[in-house]
């Protein structure tokens, strides 16, 4: 099994999805849109909706949308509710599978080191499977019903 189709097989904790109008399976990384990926899956909108959400943020304060300073200022503007991770002495972070079997309800905007994903319904929605990476913060989303 190649290193791709391995990261994309789907697991009880994770599915692929890629919102991206111009994602296919060849390129899904090589985008580097993440960050607009997880925002748009989190919250329930169009990659395109998210794309304008985060580029007003940014470029109201001269930055990229992919910045944590943007993303985290949208995302408590919108609501949403941090929760930083902070491990125990001598014990690792949890884990996005980990998080995916302690929330399993709900909509979640995730960072991991180096990238964003969206943990929903406790089923991690991604390019690929993160499963492994620890989690360092995530916000919890209260989608408007």
């Amino acid at each position: 099994m190649s290193r791709v189709t391995e990261y994309r097989k789907t697991t009880p904790f994770y599915i692929y999805y890629n919102p991206n109008p111009l994602g296919n399976e060849k390129k899904a990384w090589d985008r580097g849109d993440c960050v607009i990926r997880a925002f748009a899956v989190a919250l329930d909108i169009t990659w395109i909706e998210a794309f304008d959400i985060l580029s007003a943020e940014a470029r109201r304060t001269y930055n990229v949308a992919e910045d944590d300073k943007v993303w985290d200022a949208v995302l408590k503007s919108m609501g949403a509710i941090y929760h930083g991770i902070k491990p125990e002495a001598g014990k690792k972070r949890i884990t996005v599978e980990e998080f995916c079997k302690t929330h399993p309800k709900g909509n979640y905007f995730v960072s991991v080191s180096g990238h964003c994903t969206a943990v929903v319904n406790g089923v991690c929605v991604d390019t690929w499977n993160p499963a492994k990476k620890a989690v360092c913060r995530y916000y919890e989303i209260k989608l408007k019903k």
